[in-house]
């Protein structure tokens, strides 16, 4: 048995000092919000959507948490925070609802226990995750636990991994099942064994997000020692090859897309001998070869068997077994938390639990003999659904818009309504095992959905002038050592028809499925057209008239907005309305049986294309004549888009005014304006400021606002009138106006009332910037005044 353990260097205990001081000059005014921001998060602590609440992320190295660990987490949480924990898909613990005054004090707890913040968030080196079934499994070739904790107390204690171009992900798998997903993190190590020798295959540039990508393999096998210095390494070469100007660009996978996976390979060896030669330790574990390790299952729930009415894995250590505990979407009560610290300590002979990345507990080295007595406390601290099988089991969820400012939808109510509908539906428990659902509440992965035997994450769709909540639907997703692909998008279906989609795919399932057939065998069998025909009937929302409930998200009574979101999270909800647009044109492009040519087509593909960026400049609106108007003078009077691209503007106008055959053999130049489109929004960043490689003929006003310069400027106050201008886009076109002004020089937006004058205030000050007056004015309107500080 490994009991694994991670010390922590002394430093933290000074970093936590530094923070407290922060903490008061921020509160006496004396730091601005983004320099707080800047430090705060590195240390894993989040703003809420609450405002004035706060998320603090504890991490968890592999997953491994002792059992008197547990107990002061549950303390902590039950002084400072909300009654809920959270297990995330990283192996991390998050308390909620805690005040930043607080974080001092909780830091300076969980430190005493051998626990730290520090790289839970921003752009540092994060949790290193690992197979929860790490030294039991009977399919492991070794045990990766002691090289997770020599990788963590190597970059904890490193200066250098708190500074990165974005996060850096590390993971370790056992066996060929690759439970720990090595090869979609930044850097991935699956055990190998090589003449009676341990060692790792490596894998990097893996990630997920709104573009994932399955990492490249560079080595085949390496001594299972080098795994410090082959983190040192890819920490070194994604610190210089990173891209720390576009934040959208900046993982390390597009660093690797970028070069290629053979030149990425070759700039590791050099940096690895680069390492060495630096003396960066070795890591000294001699862990146990399993002699006939069994064949890695395709399912690893498969290695599951019901004994004494738990599911629980045999292990590889006769007479003992591993429980897991299902937290209903990863949410566990401090109080039950406690419970099951005690009862780690009574039954687990490793007196630990591990988190798992489908946001469970597993009670490991329980003895076969004592699982009749932990039915009966678990019944009684969890309830019975915490050890069988239910529909919400099949659901891993991130926390959503409910508390993170980044997400689009609910995720969280969203998962509750569909498992309602699956219980309903009788969907049979054996089926249910057989499928992994993973929902997020935005393009970002946190919920791990490309990865999902269904994958699900929230996004927009545009039903005239209103805003629908809506899930992208992804399938075909696999696991496994050179077998892993990510899923592909089958469809959207907006957030109400959600439940009776997820029933009609699981019915079809249920019936269809052969033996044991996984749903990733499935869908290969039937192929992605069977699943499309499925959803098809469930991707169109009805008008509002027709039914009002389409237009708001689970749990909400108000219709469904973008609001809420600080700077760089109203960008979130920006990005993925272009994104829609940029989806609507692709598929008006798309050849069809009908005349290729045909007028209506084009036009549609036409209008979203020269549509999407428009939201950038603060216009939004669904007007051919607006829209075309002012894309010619955002985009081809700014040289962003060739002038040669004005007669197929014009032709448009003809098209709409009555001429038939005006877009006609146009289908190729249309599609040339899309790629351009694409392309400019490939460079945007979160500043939605393009960044584009070639020279610009960019004179004037116009031109240096939508390149994102600064060549006009105003001093004094500038007024701007955004009364009757919805969220986002009231930020949006005061944000473009502030951008052109003179630091110093300060900005009076008139606001309605409720969320405009609730978010635009506060999407100002995460960027930086001074808030001077907020003041109520006639009428139900507000005044807000904004001093351009950065």
């Amino acid at each position: 048995m490994t009991t694994p353990s991670c010390r922590l260097p002394d430093t933290l205990a000074q970093d936590i000092e530094q923070h407290a001081q922060e903490v008061d000059r921020f509160l006496k005014g004396e730091l601005s919000p983004s320099i707080m921001k800047s430090r705060r998060v590195p240390r894993g602590i989040y703003e809420q959507r609450q405002n004035g609440t706060y998320m603090v992320r504890i991490r968890v190295p592999g997953g491994a948490i002792g059992a008197a660990q547990l107990g002061t987490l549950a303390r902590v949480a039950s002084r400072y925070g909300g009654d809920k924990l959270h297990v995330t898909t990283r192996q991390d613990i998050q308390i909620h609802d805690v005040k930043l005054e607080q974080t001092p004090d909780i830091m300076r707890e969980l430190f005493q226990a051998g626990l730290t913040s520090k790289g839970g968030g921003g752009n540092t080196a994060r949790n290193v995750t690992a197979c929860p079934y790490a030294g039991i499994c009977p399919a492991e070739r070794f045990d990766v636990t002691p090289f997770v904790s020599a990788v963590t107390e190597y970059l904890i204690g490193l200066p250098g991994s708190y500074n990165l171009p974005r996060k850096y992900k590390i993971a370790f798998s056992g066996c060929r099942a690759d439970c720990a997903l090595a090869q979609i993190n930044d850097l991935g190590f699956i055990a190998q064994v090589r003449d009676g020798k341990p060692g790792f295959s490596v894998y990097a540039g893996g990630g997920m997000g709104a573009e994932s990508r399955v990492g490249d393999r560079m080595e085949e096998w390496v001594p299972a020692g080098e795994v410090i210095r082959i983190a040192e390494a890819v920490r070194r070469l994604f610190d210089r090859l990173g891209d720390r100007r576009q934040r959208r660009k900046a993982r390390l996978r597009f660093a690797v897309e970028r070069i290629g996976a053979d030149a990425f390979r070759g700039l590791l060896r050099e940096t690895v001998q680069a390492v060495t030669a630096d003396e960066t330790p070795v890591c000294e574990a001699q862990p146990a070869i399993a002699e006939s390790p069994d064949e890695p299952p395709r399912n690893p729930r498969a290695l599951l068997t019901q004994v004494e009415g738990l599911d629980v894995l045999r292990q590889r250590q006769p007479g003992y077994v591993a429980a897991p505990f299902h937290l209903p979407l990863g949410q566990i009560s401090w109080k039950s938390l406690t419970a099951l610290a005690d009862m780690a300590e009574r039954y687990s002979a490793e007196k630990m639990l591990r988190t798992t990345q489908d946001q469970k507990l597993l009670l490991r080295f329980v003895r076969e003999a004592d699982l009749d007595a932990l039915r009966g406390e678990i019944n009684s601290v969890l309830g019975p659904d915490a050890v069988r099988q239910t529909a919400l089991h099949s659901f891993t969820a991130c926390t959503g818009a409910a508390i993170c400012r980044l997400g689009l939808c609910l995720s969280q109510n969203a998962a509750l309504a569909c498992a309602d509908a699956l219980e309903k539906a009788s969907i049979e428990p054996s089926a249910l095992r057989a499928m992994d659902i993973r929902i997020n509440g935005c393009p970002n992965a946190c919920g791990h959905h490309p990865i999902g035997a269904i994958g699900l994450f929230g996004a927009t769709q545009r039903v005239g002038e209103r805003l629908v909540p809506a899930y992208r639907v992804l399938l075909g997703a696999r696991r496994g050592e050179a077998q892993t692909r990510l899923g592909e998008i089958a469809g959207i279906v907006p957030a109400r028809a959600l439940p009776s989609a997820l029933t009609g795919l699981m019915l079809d399932f249920q019936t269809g499925r052969k033996n044991d057939e996984t749903f990733a065998d499935y869908f290969d069998r039937k192929g992605m057209g069977h699943f499309q025909i499925l959803l098809e009937r469930h991707t169109t929302a009805p008008s509002y008239a027709d039914d009002p409930a389409f237009y708001r998200d689970w749990g909400k009574d108000e219709d469904f907005s973008l609001a809420g979101r600080g700077a760089g999270e109203c960008g979130a909800g920006v990005f993925e309305v272009i994104a829609e647009d940029l989806a609507a044109a692709a598929k008006a492009l798309e050849p069809t049986e009908k005349d290729l040519d045909s007028g209506e087509d084009l036009f549609r593909g036409l209008l979203a294309t020269v549509r999407a960026l428009l939201i950038t400049r603060g216009v939004d609106s669904q007007d051919p004549v607006v829209v075309l108007r002012e894309f010619e003078t955002h985009f081809v009077d700014a040289g962003l888009v060739d002038a040669g691209f004005r007669g197929l503007l014009a032709r448009a106008r003809g098209y709409r005014e009555g001429w038939r055959e005006a877009l006609a053999g146009r289908r190729e130049e249309v599609r040339r304006l899309l790629d351009r489109i694409e392309y400019l929004y490939s460079t945007m960043d979160a500043d939605l400021r393009f960044h584009v490689r070639e020279e610009t003929s960019a004179t004037s006003p116009s031109a240096a606002s939508a390149a994102g310069t600064n060549e006009a400027s105003d001093r004094g106050t500038v007024e701007l009138d955004l009364r009757g201008v919805a969220c986002p886009m009231n930020f949006v076109k005061a944000k473009l106006r502030l951008e052109i002004l003179d630091v110093g020089a300060t900005l009076s937006v008139l606001l309605d009332d409720g969320e405009p004058v609730q978010n635009v205030p506060a999407s100002f000050r995460n960027e930086g910037q001074e808030v001077l007056e907020i003041s109520a004015l006639d009428g139900g309107h507000w005044r807000v005044v904004i001093r351009k500080t950065t």
